[in-house]
């Protein structure tokens, strides 16, 4: 059966990316409450949250309003990864540098990785000397 009102496509959609209420509203920076509205018809998403449904639900606007045909969204491929709020700063603020800058950034973070493993390393090697004697 096809979903014939926004709630139901928003519900259809959502569980068709294996994700909750809970999940959603996180994504969506919005309470579980408004999907659990959205999703019973007893409100709609509106202006910036719709977008930022659509972003999510990786769908198109006019499927979620009025559940155009040519618009059905695909089945998912991979599953839906919800990043926290420092996390997609860190990739907002990496996917607005030029990509020679990208590469150079990534470069030094690698090497701090590396030096922080190394550090670690190096503590517990003294840690196990100091355990012996």
């Amino acid at each position: 059966m096809t979903p014939q009102t926004i709630g139901e496509r928003i519900r259809a959609r959502r569980k068709a990316l294996k994700l909750t209420q809970k999940s959603l509203a996180k994504a969506l920076k919005l309470s579980d409450v408004s999907i659990s509205q959205w999703e019973r018809d007893d409100s709609e998403p509106t202006g910036k949250n719709l977008f930022a449904l659509v972003k999510v639900l990786r769908c198109s606007p006019t499927w979620i309003l009025f559940g155009d045909e040519d618009e059905t969204p695909e089945e998912p491929t991979a599953p839906l990864i919800v990043l926290d709020e420092r996390k997609q700063e860190l990739l907002d603020l990496f996917d607005a540098l030029p990509e020679s800058e990208q590469e150079i950034q990534l470069n030094q973070l690698r090497a701090k990785v590396e030096n922080f493993n190394n550090l670690f390393n190096e503590l517990l090697k003294a840690r196990k000397r100091i355990q012996k004697k």
